[in-house]
């Protein structure tokens, strides 16, 4: 608490200053003590704007930088429920600019984010929405991603919908064998 008082009387003390920088000052701070989450950002928080949106867990951003969603697996395009989870992850940040957290980078060089955009967590939103797994090798210890899909899949929300439905993992190892 003593620590959130003394920012608070620095950041004021910027702001009030008058000499035309507090506002930038105010701004980077303010910047690093607030995300999405409420957690407190650090420098592997990044931003860009989403050009590319493959399928509903892996979009580019203008500079080239391919992210894949953590945590979750949508269905392949060509699989069924796959051009509606690209659709509701196109709809909801396609040509905006998004905040993204890297987690790691997977074997095809993507980097795996947690993302957001104006605050909202975009992997969690998918889940929510039924347009992808929860990705439980990945993100075992993630209660709020496993929630979020057991509670669609339960509510035949989205692709949880069509009963026959099959996890995106089921549906490569099928496509190797043919």
């Amino acid at each position: 608490m003593k620590k959130i008082i003394a920012i608070s009387m620095i950041i004021l003390s910027l702001v009030s200053c008058g000499n035309g920088k507090g506002k930038d000052v105010f701004s980077n701070i303010s910047d690093k003590f607030s995300s999405a989450n409420g957690n407190i950002k650090n420098e592997s928080w990044k931003s860009g704007y989403v050009i590319k949106v493959y399928d509903g867990d892996t979009v580019t951003l203008e500079d080239k930088t391919r992210l894949r969603l953590y945590g979750i697996d949508a269905p392949e395009l060509k699989q069924r429920g796959g051009k509606f989870a690209r659709e509701l992850l196109y709809d909801k940040i396609f040509n905006k600019k998004i905040e993204y957290e890297v987690i790691s980078t997977d074997r095809y060089g993507r980097q795996v984010a947690k993302i957001y955009y104006k605050n909202e967590y975009i992997n969690l939103y998918m889940l929510q929405n039924g347009g992808a797994w929860w990705y439980e090798e990945y993100a075992k210890n993630d209660t709020d991603l496993k929630n979020a899909f057991e509670t669609a899949k339960r509510n035949r929300v989205g692709i949880f919908k069509d009963y026959n439905i099959k996890n995106p993992s089921e549906y490569r190892k099928e496509m190797k064998r043919k």
